[in-house]
């Protein structure tokens, strides 16, 4: 079932007798309600979704989002999302796959379980887990049970070892999303790219135990320069018939097996072809949510959230912007998080409403060596070159300069 609007949120909210707002003056609301005019809402059993950015709620981690507000109000940064890279481990050999140039590794129990009490004591309220493939930990269910209530916990897949009865113990240890990676609505393109010739049914496969299951569901997409000129349209009518709840549709990144791969970037008017179709996919109701990151980072929306409301950790344990840009800030197997945080936003002191890694991409791949993320003096010292830019939008109304 969808909603559309933010005031509808806030009135669903205000039923509930939720009070996910105190601290945050109606002058600062009703101008972040304009900046949701085309949301749309997903009921997803008890849960009401504006998409897989924010925390569903009623519920502890939508409560706990007021905080990152109220520290933007105050000039600070509190992370809203930490994802987690839980192993490099994987069945297919994907594209796009920005694991490339890491080491095989896989962070021991012990590290995960201190990075997602680090992750939450600096206000997360958002875990997400990805790879490689996750699902090959054996010890996933566990690791989620260990969020408790105060984050909600999503998962990123190719849809390899999803089965009913792993779904059914995810859902019992409090995963709440699923998003899996779905690069056509061709069978033949998906499995071309995936490097595996049963990609396309895997992923189909885990789509239809996810809804099965009741968790929210995504597909998730690189958007190719074919894919946006071909695909995008017949794409979106392939989720609606799956029953998809949302559609994430990320760009190529220079990083990884993309990191030389220049010809492969989109251009402004293929970023804003994708601006103007997530619009008009969220105006309609009969059509998953659209979660472009090329809107949602827009300057008119929340910039880039490399930094600033997100973090990345990878199965070696170095802590990253993002999961794409390949910068060290520290490692959690030698170093609390907090001290990494503290780091890292020394490095990315300001919100910027353009993409860190699409600006500075050039910086990166001089100082490779064939080898990723570049250690941490390296990017503390590119970072010191880079100047932030103008504040986007969500800063500026919370009365950033």
């Amino acid at each position: 079932m969808h909603y559309t609007g933010l005031a509808k949120y806030l009135k669903l909210a205000g039923t509930l007798k939720m009070k996910p707002v105190r601290g945050i003056p109606l002058r600062v609301l009703f101008r972040l309600q304009g900046m949701y005019a085309d949301a749309k809402l997903t009921r997803v059993g008890d849960a009401i979704v504006i998409n897989s950015f924010l925390p569903p709620f009623p519920g502890r981690p939508f409560g706990r989002l007021a905080l990152s507000v109220q520290a933007a109000l105050r000039a600070e940064v509190i992370p809203v999302s930490c994802y987690i890279g839980l192993t490099n481990r994987c069945n297919f050999n994907c594209w796009h796959c920005s694991k490339a140039l890491r080491r095989d590794a896989e962070l021991p129990l012990a590290v995960v379980e201190k990075a997602i009490k680090g992750a939450l004591d600096l206000g997360a309220c958002i875990i997400g887990f990805t790879g490689g493939e996750p699902l090959m930990r054996e010890d996933l269910e566990g690791i989620i049970r260990g969020i408790g209530e105060r984050a909600s916990a999503l998962l990123f897949t190719t849809g390899d070892g999803l089965t009913r009865q792993r779904a059914a113990a995810l859902k019992a240890a409090g995963l709440f999303g699923i998003a899996v990676s779905l690069d056509s609505p061709d069978g033949d393109v998906h499995n071309r790219l995936r490097g595996s010739a049963d990609a396309f049914g895997t992923a189909t496969n885990a789509v239809r135990v996810s809804l099965e299951n009741e968790f929210f569901t995504m597909l998730q997409v690189v958007a190719r320069k074919d894919f946006i000129d071909h695909e995008i349209w017949p794409y979106i009518e392939f989720a609606k018939d799956l029953g998809a709840h949302e559609i994430r549709v990320i760009e190529p990144m220079p990083t990884g097996s993309l990191i030389n791969a220049e010809d492969c970037l989109l251009s402004q008017e293929e970023r804003q072809m994708l601006k103007d179709i997530h619009v008009e996919v969220n105006r309609r109701k009969d059509y998953p949510t659209m979660s472009c990151f090329a809107y949602i980072e827009d300057e008119c929306m929340y910039g880039c959230g490399a930094g600033i409301q997100h973090m990345y950790i990878d199965a070696q344990g170095d802590v990253c912007p993002c999961d794409f840009t390949p910068l060290s800030f520290g490692n959690v197997n030698e170093e609390n998080l907090d001290i990494i945080w503290a780091r890292l936003r020394e490095a990315f002191a300001r919100p910027r409403s353009t993409c860190f890694l699409l600006e500075n991409s050039a910086q990166i791949r001089a100082a490779c060596n064939g080898e990723l993320p570049l250690d941490t003096e390296t990017s503390m010292r590119i970072c010191r070159k880079c100047a932030a830019g103008t504040i986007p939008e969500y800063y500026r109304i919370l009365g950033w300069k």
